[in-house]
C-alpha cells in the first residue's frame, strides 16, 4: 500500500513537472510582417503579408491598419482612403496562448485613382457633364478616360504632383487641358480647362470622387 502511494505521487510529480516545463519552455511567438507596394498609394489595394513566427505554430491574428480598419486574415488586403501617415498593428497567438504585438509606420500617398463626377463650363457659359475615369498605378503613372456630354475619349496624359495637389490631364481629341487642385479632403479636383494647343485658357471645371 505504501508503496503504491509513493508510485502515485511519483508520477503527479512526474506530470506536473512536465507540465511546468512546457510553460517554462513554451517561447512567445515573434511577430512581423511587410507590405507591398512599398509606397502605396490611397484607394489601391495594399498586401500585407505576415512574417511571423513560432516554434509552436501561430493561431490567430490581428491587424489594426490604423484608419479603424482591422482583419483577422493572416495575409490581408486593405484600401487607404486618404495619403497620411498609418500606425499599422498585428497581434499574433500561438496555441499556448502567448501573444506579441508588432506597430509599423506606413505612409500613403495621395492619388487620382478612381471615377470622378462633375461639371466643366465652356466659353458659351454653357455646362457640360464631366467624368474621369482614372487609374493610378503604384509606379505613379495615371491612364483612364475623359467623359464630356454624351462623347468619351482616352486621355492622352496626366500628371499629379501629390505635395502641391496640382493635376494636369490631357485630351488631345477634345483638345483640351484640365488643370486644377486636389482639395485637403482629397475628394474634389477644380481649376480652369486649356486649348491643349494653343494654350489659352477657358472656363472652369470641377469634379468630385464618386
Amino acid at each position: 500500500m505504501q508503496r503504491r502511494r509513493w508510485a502515485i505521487l511519483a508520477l503527479l510529480a512526474v506530470t506536473v513537472g512536465i507540465l511546468t516545463g512546457c510553460a517554462l519552455f513554451n517561447q512567445p511567438p515573434t511577430a512581423n510582417f511587410t507590405w507591398t507596394p512599398s509606397d502605396p498609394l490611397a484607394r489601391t489595394d495594399v498586401q500585407f503579408t505576415d512574417l511571423s513566427t513560432d516554434t509552436g505554430g501561430i493561431v490567430s491574428w490581428s491587424w489594426d491598419f490604423g484608419d479603424n480598419g482591422s482583419s483577422p486574415s493572416q495575409n490581408p488586403k486593405h484600401e487607404y482612403e486618404k495619403g497620411g501617415t498609418y500606425q499599422v498593428k498585428l497581434t499574433v497567438t500561438d496555441g499556448d496562448g502567448s501573444l506579441d504585438t508588432l506597430q509599423k509606420t506606413v505612409t500613403i500617398t495621395p492619388s487620382l485613382d478612381g471615377t470622378w463626377s462633375g461639371v466643366m463650363t465652356d466659353l458659351n457659359w454653357n455646362q457640360w457633364t464631366l467624368q474621369l475615369n482614372l487609374h493610378h498605378s503604384a509606379s505613379g503613372g495615371i491612364t483612364g478616360t475623359m467623359s464630356r456630354g454624351n462623347q468619351t475619349q482616352v486621355i492622352t496624359s496626366a500628371t499629379f504632383d501629390p505635395s502641391s495637389g496640382e493635376v494636369q490631364i490631357t485630351s488631345m481629341i477634345f483638345g483640351q487641358t484640365l488643370r486644377g487642385t486636389l482639395n485637403a479632403a482629397e475628394n474634389r479636383i477644380s481649376g480652369l480647362w486649356y486649348d491643349a494647343l494653343a494654350g489659352w485658357v477657358g472656363k472652369d471645371w470641377s469634379v468630385n470622387l464618386q
